[in-house]
């Protein structure tokens, strides 16, 4: 490629007005889930956080307090209406330990909930890139020039539905990590229920770190993502006249890394709970 081919291509008025608002964009919206990532929802929102911690879960927590006589009384009650079991002292034992986990559950759940948080966060942290991800092609050339002007509303419609979807899917999970948090006091005290009753706890607990530790999967599939694309050249030729075209691949794999971001960050819950059974 001649020495002033690039610098003649580089400029705005060639690569069209589409190239430039994608990328500020896709690299704003990118800055802003990094952070997002590696933030607890305590620092998410913190509004929104106190407005959970001294609002909402006291008034969760007085009425699971009051409801946990209740479970203790069905559990006891079922276990010796059962004729088929008889209430040994090794089901007296087990409702026991069952009431003193819940009296612990009870006093420290926040505290656990908020080590668990700081646990994914830093999880998220180690393994997300710090800076957003640099897909944009450098290969100034005929090829890219091409791309953005044929493909250039296509490629920003692309960059703004995937941006936005991997923005509102973060937003979405800290709405439900919220509620979890909410949801804590009432879902504990059915575990002096009976067995059927207590079938809550587990799938509260199922829920919750599905949720708090997906945002590790996501940092995962993000980086390693990026690495998948940024490492694919397509197009690759020693011709020195297609040269002059490669930035069409170029540019078409940044298209595709954006699609494939866009879904492992959807298909990360999936992923979690198929893998480890949540």
């Amino acid at each position: 490629m001649p020495d002033w081919l690039p610098d003649f291509l580089n400029s705005n008025l060639l690569y069209g007005p589409f190239y430039q608002i994608s990328s500020a964009i896709w690299n704003i919206v990118m800055t802003v889930c990094t952070g997002i990532m590696t933030t607890t929802p305590q620092g998410f929102s913190v509004d929104t956080w106190e407005y959970v911690q001294t609002e909402l879960y006291p008034w969760a927590l007085a009425i699971g307090v009051m409801s946990m006589d209740l479970f203790i009384m069905i559990g006891f009650f079922r276990a010796v209406g059962n004729f088929k079991e008889n209430m040994t002292l090794e089901l007296m034992i087990e409702v026991f330990i069952k009431i003193v986990i819940l009296n612990v559950l009870m006093v420290s759940g926040l505290r656990i909930i908020k080590t668990l948080f700081k646990a994914a966060s830093a999880m998220a942290g180690m393994a997300v890139m710090v800076e957003p991800p640099a897909f944009f092609t450098d290969d100034v050339d005929v090829g890219s020039v091409i791309f953005y002007w044929i493909f250039g509303f296509f490629y920003f419609i692309v960059a703004i539905v995937c941006a936005f979807l991997i923005l509102l899917t973060l937003y979405g999970l800290y709405i439900k990590l919220y509620t979890l948090v909410v949801t804590f006091p009432l879902a504990m005290p059915t575990i002096t229920g009976s067995r059927g009753v207590e079938g809550t706890v587990y799938a509260w607990v199922k829920s919750f770190l599905s949720n708090t530790f997906e945002i590790v999967i996501i940092a995962l599939a993000m980086a390693i993502t990026g690495r998948i694309t940024a490492g694919v050249s397509v197009f690759v030729t020693d011709s020195g006249v297609l040269n002059m075209f490669d930035g069409f691949g170029q540019a078409l794999n940044s298209t595709i890394y954006m699609i494939l971001m866009a879904v492992s960050v959807k298909g990360a819950p999936t992923f979690l709970n198929k893998t480890f059974n949540l």
